[in-house]
């Protein structure tokens, strides 16, 4: 995706009019209870990880809104050689981020900016980093004109920075737990969410299991969940007729194609699984879509691998819709036991069989899916998905998440940020 970098010179284009910086979008000054602009505190970096994330997919669309600003996170537990996989790849990827300083997304009309920090996170660092965050951001808001901004929050590490600036509305996007999150420092990070809790207007939970451990910690707490391209996904998987090619990366692969797409992190994916999924299924394909975030080596090292790097969301569907049974093979850990994956739909959407790892939030979709505790029961169900050629439970899938949609959770949010109505904005 190109993007273009901030200058003096440059327009900024708000949604629906355009403004220039230092100005207020029309519509929003007659109304001082709105707010004239959104500083998200991102909890993934735009430039190197999955932005299929649902907060992503919420502040693209509030940026349809309002002026949005998407601040890269600034992470929760330093890299170590030796014990971190990767931790030399993700020390050049945020220093690459970081040079690119604040660049509009002409997509998307959202704004991303790369902030200076300490990536340290002690108690006292975490403060300073708060400080220093808060100094940027506020510079970042009055070059772009938002003098009565909304905040919503996906990084407890950015709890100290929202606490230093006012706001029309705080809105604490909760879609993990991070005090459970491996090698960070729970207690740290547990204190900072509840310090967060109580700063908030609104608690914007995704996992209803989360929720209901969190229960009167916040003045007011929702469920959101996800909503799903419907549109798109169906129409590149039909289920019945004629479907559209497949693209060249996968068009010549060995079947049935077992799938999986999205962020791949080594507190999330159970590489051993993986491994063991592919030598059960050989010669058939294993195939990987999303950015490499832990080391693949020996996962890849299978000769019936296939990994395609990160993709755009609005390209994801063409690649998946060729799947015959997608998985989730995540860790069971206390981390992933509270997440919602926003895989789940699109993959009910898409209708084929889908295998995963037992976790609360698979629990209200019953036979739609197939649920294992072990690796052993795991490959049982991948048998029994392979299998499986039911028309009907295909329709069922697809009609089980037919009401979801993202325009309506990013409207719920919306709703929360004190956002003014939108005008005239094709969806």
């Amino acid at each position: 995706m190109t993007t273009e970098s901030m200058s003096m010179s440059h327009l900024i284009a708000g949604s629906p009019e355009t403004t220039t910086p230092g100005s207020t979008p029309s519509g929003t000054a007659a109304d001082p209870s709105r707010c004239d602009g959104v500083v998200w505190f991102g909890n993934v970096d735009w430039w190197y990880h999955n932005r299929g994330h649902a907060s992503v997919r919420m502040a693209t669309r509030i940026a349809r809104r309002v002026p949005t600003v998407w601040i890269n996170s600034i992470g929760m537990r330093m890299p170590v050689p030796g014990r971190t996989e990767i931790a030399w790849r993700r020390y050049q990827r945020k220093v690459k981020s970081l040079v690119k300083g604040l660049r509009r997304d002409p997509a998307t009309g959202m704004w991303i900016y790369s902030p200076l920090f300490v990536p340290s996170y002690s108690p006292r660092m975490i403060e300073f980093n708060g400080w220093l965050l808060a100094a940027q951001v506020r510079m970042v808001r009055r070059w772009l004109g938002m003098r009565r901004p909304s905040l919503c929050v996906s990084m407890p590490t950015m709890t100290p920075a929202a606490e230093r600036l006012s706001w029309t509305k705080v809105v604490f996007d909760r879609c993990d737990d991070f005090s459970t999150l491996p090698d960070s420092d729970s207690k740290v990070i547990a204190g900072l969410e509840r310090r967060l809790l109580k700063l908030c207007d609104h608690a914007a939970y995704i996992s209803q299991a989360l929720l209901d451990q969190e229960q009167g910690l916040t003045e007011d707490a929702r469920f959101l969940g996800h909503g799903v391209d419907y549109q798109a996904y169906t129409t590149a998987r039909p289920l019945e007729g004629e479907r559209p090619p497949a693209p060249p990366a996968i068009r010549d692969l060995k079947r049935p194609i077992v799938g999986f797409f999205g962020g791949m992190d080594d507190y999330r994916m159970d590489k051993e699984l993986i491994i063991k999924i592919a030598r059960h299924i050989a010669p058939a394909t294993v195939v990987l879509i999303g950015p490499e975030q832990l080391d693949l080596s020996r996962v890849k090292a299978e000769p019936n691998v296939v990994h395609i790097p990160q993709l755009l969301p609005e390209d994801m569907p063409a690649y998946v819709a060729h799947f015959d049974v997608g998985i989730i093979p995540f860790l069971r850990n206390e981390f992933n036991r509270l997440c919602n994956p926003t895989k789940l739909k699109e993959y009910l959407c898409l209708g084929f069989p889908l295998v995963a790892a037992r976790l609360p939030a698979f629990e209200p979709y019953g036979e739609l899916i197939l649920t294992a505790e072990s690796h052993d029961e795991f490959l049982e169900k991948l048998d029994q998905a392979m299998a499986d050629h039911d028309l009907e439970m295909a329709k069922r899938r697809r009609a089980s998440v037919a009401d979801s949609d993202w325009n309506k959770v990013a409207d719920a949010m919306a709703e929360m940020l004190a956002c003014p109505e939108p005008k005239g904005i094709a969806r």
